[in-house]
């Protein structure tokens, strides 16, 4: 986690400061990435830089879990709770064709989370790959409740056993769409979402088969 002197500033501060941080390992991995020049790009002192994080590690931890908060904030608005009437599986596809369609607005974050996911920063993989599994394994559990309470996913199965079952399929689908683009001499951005449906549609009704209510 980052200081306090940096959760104090503004958030277009902090903004900025990720943006730039999320360049610069992108760029030039881990590695070689140069908080002096993440400083310059984010017009800060490179002294300010080390009062708002202990190291590069940290930083780049924390820009992590900055643009993976920054994507659910941003497609994730409606949530089953403020949805009643939503099927959680029509959910699951709606959802993911409307990100599909709107993450070209920010092109950068995401390519640098499918690079995360993919194990581009072998030396940082470990953690980074724990906290997004983290993330993931909240979001799951809320609407795994949330179907249950509607009446759309059966009671008699543990929730934390549910996120499991739909979290590992979820992972090897994003795997597997990314690798193929990446295959393909593509990011997973530039593919079209109906490039890849069918593959969502199946995945859904295999869930929707295992944990859905009868």
């Amino acid at each position: 986690m980052p200081k306090e002197t940096f959760l104090n500033l503004s958030e277009e501060k902090q903004e900025l400061i990720m943006r730039a941080a999320i360049d610069e390992f992108m760029n030039r991995g881990y590695e070689k990435g140069n908080i002096g020049d993440i400083a310059k790009a984010a017009g800060v002192a490179k002294g300010s830089m080390y009062q708002y994080f202990e190291n590069k590690k940290e930083l780049f931890l924390y820009s992590v879990k900055w643009a993976m908060e920054l994507v659910m904030k941003k497609y994730n608005k409606v949530m089953l709770t403020d949805v009643k009437d939503i099927n959680i599986f029509d959910y699951l596809y709606e959802s993911s064709k409307e990100t599909w369609q709107q993450m070209r607005e920010e092109r950068e974050v995401i390519i640098f989370i499918q690079d995360v996911f993919l194990g581009k920063y072998n030396n940082v993989k470990d953690e980074t790959m724990n906290y997004m599994l983290k993330v993931m394994d909240d979001y799951t559990l809320r609407l795994i409740r949330d179907g249950k309470k509607n009446g759309y996913i059966r009671t008699d199965v543990d929730d934390n056993i549910l996120a499991m079952f739909i979290t590992g399929a979820s992972i090897k689908m994003k795997e597997y769409i990314m690798n193929k683009a990446r295959n393909a001499g593509d990011n997973l951005i530039d593919e079209t979402f109906e490039a890849n449906e069918s593959e969502f549609k199946s995945m859904i009704d295999l869930i929707k088969n295992g944990m859905g209510a009868k």
